[in-house]
């Protein structure tokens, strides 16, 4: 009995080694690939592809499209990445006891990062974040359905993590999701300008591109929903982007719906610069209590909300001397290349919309 024992310990020890062994081999390839595809590192491949491989190369993107929304393929596109993922995002709400199981909410999302970074790396790790018998990704406690730009519905690794859970931020989308039984409707409302913005470089401000936003606050006074701001420290530092060209660039972002924004990882990588982000759920703010009326003072009111709690948490989860500041589209550039352009007459400065 005694050898016996000896050798399923020994199996079972030589069991773990190889499968050590193995992961140690298989992350970081899927670790690569997984920030790589999520960050469009796949673009670039697809013009060469198609110019010496045209027909494999349709015939490999038609064979993509006709799988990518079938759940056996989200399923094991997801835990292939969730194998690879790191695991040092975290989730923190204290606040859960204020959301009210019977009211519906809107989920404002901050800052935008360069690609939702932290949040998106979040759900990898979690498998059941937006499966169809899921309860939503580990913390809210209820579904949200993400309401982004239209295309991340189709786009490689977003799609398989969100599923039938993704679609358009407009004020249709949004308002569907508040018909149904179980499911909050998502956004960020800062958009692809805020990305502009994000960058490891900038250490002393925090930018929200909110200002003059009112859209999302005016979709919650009219549907009398409350908002529940979610806030990812240290998201903005995950890569580096220029500083040149901010605010240009974030008001060609918002006409294009894309956005403009050179970005450098680890040794100039997709690969993040870290991953030590902790995504906060602050207070409900009561949007519901206002009118149409009052919008102004509703986003005014959301602004001081969203800084207020900024400004409580930030020493907790490692940005202490971060001032957080409302820009929007009369943002204006101050630097080098941005001078020389309106020197020359090629750019102008900005107008205010507000």
């Amino acid at each position: 009995m005694a050898a016996a024992a000896a050798d399923v310990q020994q199996h079972v020890a030589k069991t773990e080694t190889n499968a050590s062994v193995v992961e140690m081999l298989l992350k970081p390839p899927i670790y690569w690939l997984f920030h790589s595809w999520r960050l469009f590192g796949y673009i670039p491949l697809l013009p060469p592809l198609l110019a010496y491989q045209p027909v494999k190369t349709v015939a490999l993107m038609t064979a993509y499209a006709s799988v990518h929304r079938k759940r056996w393929w989200q399923e094991a596109v997801h835990r292939m990445f969730r194998f690879a993922v790191a695991k040092s995002h975290r989730f923190v709400n204290e606040n859960k006891h204020l959301i009210k199981d019977e009211k519906r909410y809107l989920w404002c999302l901050h800052p935008h990062g360069l690609l939702a970074d932290g949040w998106h790396s979040m759900i990898a790790s979690n498998l059941d974040s937006f499966a169809d018998e899921g309860n939503g990704p580990p913390g809210v406690g209820r579904k949200v359905a993400l309401c982004f730009a239209p295309i991340i519905q189709h786009v490689p690794v977003h799609q398989e993590m969100y599923r039938n859970l993704c679609c358009s931020s407009d004020r249709a989308s949004i308002v569907r999701w508040w018909k149904t039984p179980d499911t909050d409707p998502a956004l960020i409302p800062g958009g692809f300008a805020e990305a502009c913005f994000a960058s490891s470089a900038e250490r002393k401000v925090e930018y929200s591109y909110l200002k003059g936003r009112k859209g999302f606050v005016k979709i919650c006074i009219e549907e009398k929903k409350d908002m529940i701001p979610a806030y990812t420290f240290r998201l903005n530092w995950m890569y580096r982007t220029p500083r040149s060209l901010r605010g240009a660039r974030a008001r060609l972002s918002q006409r294009i719906f894309v956005g403009v924004i050179p970005f450098f990882g680890y040794l100039g990588t997709s690969m993040p610069l870290h991953e030590k982000t902790t995504t906060v759920v602050f207070p409900p703010f009561e949007a519901s209590s206002y009118t149409l009326d009052q919008l102004d003072e509703a986003h005014e009111a959301y602004l001081a909300h969203l800084k207020k709690h900024f400004d409580l948490n930030k020493d907790k989860y490692g940005m202490k001397d971060v001032e957080l500041v409302f820009v929007g589209n009369d943002f204006q550039d101050d630097d080098w290349a941005t001078r020389a352009l309106q020197s020359v007459g090629v750019l102008r400065p900005p107008r205010s919309r507000l």
